[in-house]
């Protein structure tokens, strides 16, 4: 199976085969333009990598960057709804065709919060911060 990750404006693929355990090897691959980018995310759905948020070397940002796995080419998509503040260091997951994003550092801040942003939609979703109930 193919393992992706970034290294400043470089990308590479490891090749890893089920009949030769341990003799895995990176390959580096060329695309169509070169997006620098250190502290994201990068999450494979289907045939694309979600890389969400990071630096590009002079600021964090809050950018979702779609690599199509199969052309190579970066590819960009409207976001609607409210972005999380730019930041790097966090966490995503892919849960029910949904991005969930969860903490991170901008340099100064350290966050604790939750943004989700459903694919089908390419939205983020309106997040409920507090609420009561009333008995």
């Amino acid at each position: 199976w193919l393992q992706f990750r970034t290294l400043d404006t470089d990308a590479f693929i490891v090749r890893r085969g089920p009949f030769l355990p341990g003799q895995n090897q990176w390959f580096q691959v060329d695309l169509d333009r070169s997006i620098p980018r250190l502290s994201h995310t990068a999450t494979q759905v289907g045939s694309y990598l979600f890389v969400v948020g990071g630096h590009d070397g002079s600021r964090y940002s809050s950018d979702v960057l779609l690599l199509n796995l199969v052309t190579m080419n970066w590819e960009t998509r409207k976001v609607y709804g409210v972005a999380p503040c730019p930041r790097g260091y966090h966490t995503t997951i892919l849960f029910d065709s949904r991005l969930f994003l969860f903490g991170g550092y901008d340099g100064k801040s350290v966050y604790d919060d939750v943004y989700i942003l459903d694919l089908s939609a390419c939205a983020y979703l309106p997040q409920i911060t507090c609420f009561s109930i009333d008995v």
